[in-house]
């Protein structure tokens, strides 16, 4: 519902939106189009601009913890929802002189990376790989502490979290496949490089470098033998023995190996760059880690602070000044 706003308002936002705006002209003018649409103004919240490039940048930071939910489309508006949220917590926050000093932010994002079994570092590598920056995920955060503050010394909220619902929790994500043991083999590729030379000369090189494979398998005694095998032999490409699951390798290949042994070199196989061979080194399970207790516990403290939270947010978002300055095409990039 649009509010009439008074003067002084109104007039701060229109300065917000044109500069915006003048912002957004200069910029097409002078860099590509797809750089101008990543500063396109979506929304103005309280005065505070929020664009293309902050949505985009949330929606990758939930797709790395692990938020993210449902379509392209659906995990756009969620991002730009909290984001308008954000906007909202921490200016009620200020508006009751409450804030969170770096440390205590520093303090909050390694809990979050020790409920995920990493490192701050380890985090940090995470979300620039996936082209996110650190900004985003403190001022994530920031918000996060501010309104919890808020809601226990304002609002009087208090969240707790008992040791028997951790519990049960905790045996749910037991359950879950993807925590069952993945059979794996155990396979090193080697490689005899062929030269790209004429039709007929390649051939040749093809025939002679199957012969120092077969001089390989000859030699080849296990995985740990296989430099010693390849001694001597020209321009041998030995790779690291890599765990290959079962469940996602080829049914002729998973045939072949099952009908092998360890120790033993499969080929040689001719490939698109040389004569290739397949050292069958083993096979076992992998069991992938079980989550810490403290990640479920976390889990579950942020399921009931969000059911809390969504209650009071209703009521501040009805009171703050929220205008929408692109619809539908913004959240369908």
């Amino acid at each position: 519902m649009k509010r009439t706003c008074k003067i002084l308002k109104c007039t701060s936002l229109a300065l917000a939106a044109s500069v915006a705006i003048g912002l957004t002209g200069h910029v097409c003018a002078g860099i590509p189009a797809a750089q101008a649409l990543s500063q396109r103004l979506l929304v103005i919240v309280n005065d505070q601009p929020i664009t293309d490039y902050d949505v985009n940048q949330r929606v990758k930071l939930n797709d790395t913890l692990g938020y993210s939910r449902g379509s392209k489309i659906q995990r756009r508006k969620d991002a730009l929802q909290d984001l308008i949220d954000e906007v909202i917590k921490i200016a009620e926050a200020k508006k009751f002189k409450v804030e969170v000093k770096p440390k205590q932010i520093d303090g909050a994002i390694e809990g979050l990376a020790k409920g995920s079994n990493l490192t701050v570092p380890q985090l940090q590598q995470r979300l620039k790989s996936k082209g996110v920056g650190m900004p985003a995920l403190r001022r994530q955060v920031e918000a996060t502490l501010l309104f919890r503050w808020m809601m226990r010394g304002r609002y009087k909220i208090n969240i707790t979290v008992e040791d028997a619902e951790v519990d049960r929790r905790y045996a749910q994500f037991l359950t879950d496949p993807r925590l069952k043991p993945i059979s794996v083999y155990q396979l090193q590729e080697i490689i005899l490089p062929v030269e790209q030379v004429s039709e007929a000369m390649r051939n040749q090189l093809f025939y002679a470098r199957a012969i120092e494979a077969r001089q390989i398998i000859q030699r080849y005694k296990g995985c740990r033998s296989v430099r010693q095998a390849a001694s001597g032999i020209f321009n041998v490409k030995i790779g690291k023995v890599v765990k290959a699951p079962a469940d996602r390798m080829p049914k002729e290949m998973r045939q072949v190996l099952d009908q092998s042994r360890p120790g033993k070199l499969l080929g040689p196989m001719r490939a698109s760059n040389g004569v290739r061979l397949i050292g069958y080194c083993g096979r076992g399970q992998i069991k992938p880690p079980k989550p810490p207790k403290e990640y479920v516990k976390n889990l579950l403290l942020n399921e009931k602070f969000k059911r809390a939270s969504d209650r009071i947010m209703r009521e501040l978002r009805r009171k703050a000044y929220i205008d929408y300055k692109v619809r539908g095409a913004a959240l369908t990039q």
